[in-house]
């Protein structure tokens, strides 16, 4: 009948879309207002990796560790929810960690230092009902945790799982879409993002984009939806080569063998 006739028209449709998108990402990413000089014949040589969209986020995610940054993290849902700020050394390993959680009289406030090989968390609450929390005292949570062993969320490692794209395209000027394969990053995402993904977790829909220098600036995971309401990991990574200050506190602030209630101890 006429379906039989249909099919391949549409497929034929696509495929001539798919290669006018190509061709249309390739114009972009070549065609840049101020040609590099150079000899003629190294041009044909670059284009390839420039537009191949696995090679630049896989290329974009590992120039994250190359220079220090801050990163902001959202789990997407309305403005003013929880976040992280960090500002990290990737080549000193030291830096600060701040995540605030709104809560119903105010907002809790959770430090995480890094310095060397030390981690200090400082914990400060808006009522004094959990001494510990006092906002004054960093407790030494000891050694950064082996790969592995940390439970929660690595955001110093995050940009590392953009490393495992299952499928990826472009989609504007240095944006991409597609999706990851995560069932291999638990390490750096932890057991609760882990039973989020689930059976999902070979393919989780994500967005990225990158700066002109070819670094990741933004980069966005679908966790779930559930009830209208989607879970995401959304990261702005920016201020790239800021000076970043990690001392250990001053001894006095320090306390030692933290509770169970201070995160990481």
């Amino acid at each position: 009948g006429e379906m039989t006739v249909e099919k391949p028209k549409l497929v034929a449709a696509g495929a001539v879309l798919a290669v006018a998108v190509a061709v249309g990402a390739w114009a972009l990413v070549t065609g840049g207002d101020e040609p590099e000089a150079g000899p003629p014949a190294a041009d044909a040589s670059p284009a390839p990796a420039a537009t191949d969209p696995v090679g630049v986020l896989v290329a974009a995610a590992t120039k994250v560790d190359q220079q220090s940054y801050r990163l902001t993290v959202g789990t997407g849902g309305a403005a003013g929810g929880d976040s992280t700020v960090l500002l990290w050394d990737p080549k000193a390993r030291r830096g600060l960690e701040t995540t605030s959680l709104k809560v119903p009289n105010g907002e809790v406030k959770i430090e995480r230092l890094t310095t060397g090989p030390d981690v200090y968390v400082r914990v400060s609450a808006p009522d004094r009902r959990i001494p510990v929390w006092d906002g004054r005292t960093w407790w030494h949570v000891g050694a950064p945790k082996a790969p592995g062993a940390q439970p929660g969320l690595d955001n110093t490692r995050l940009a590392g799982t953009l490393t495992a794209p299952a499928q990826v395209r472009q989609t504007g000027v240095r944006e991409y879409a597609g999706t990851l394969d995560l069932r291999e990053s638990g390490a750096v995402l932890g057991s609760g993002v882990g039973k989020v993904l689930g059976e999902r977790a070979g393919a989780v829909p994500f967005t990225a984009a990158v700066d002109e220098h070819g670094r990741l600036v933004r980069y966005r995971i679908e966790l779930a939806s559930e009830q209208s309401q989607t879970a995401q990991l959304d990261l702005t990574y920016s201020d790239f080569g800021l000076p970043v200050a990690a001392d250990p506190p001053a001894a006095d602030l320090v306390g030692e063998d933290p509770p169970a209630n201070i995160p990481g101890a």
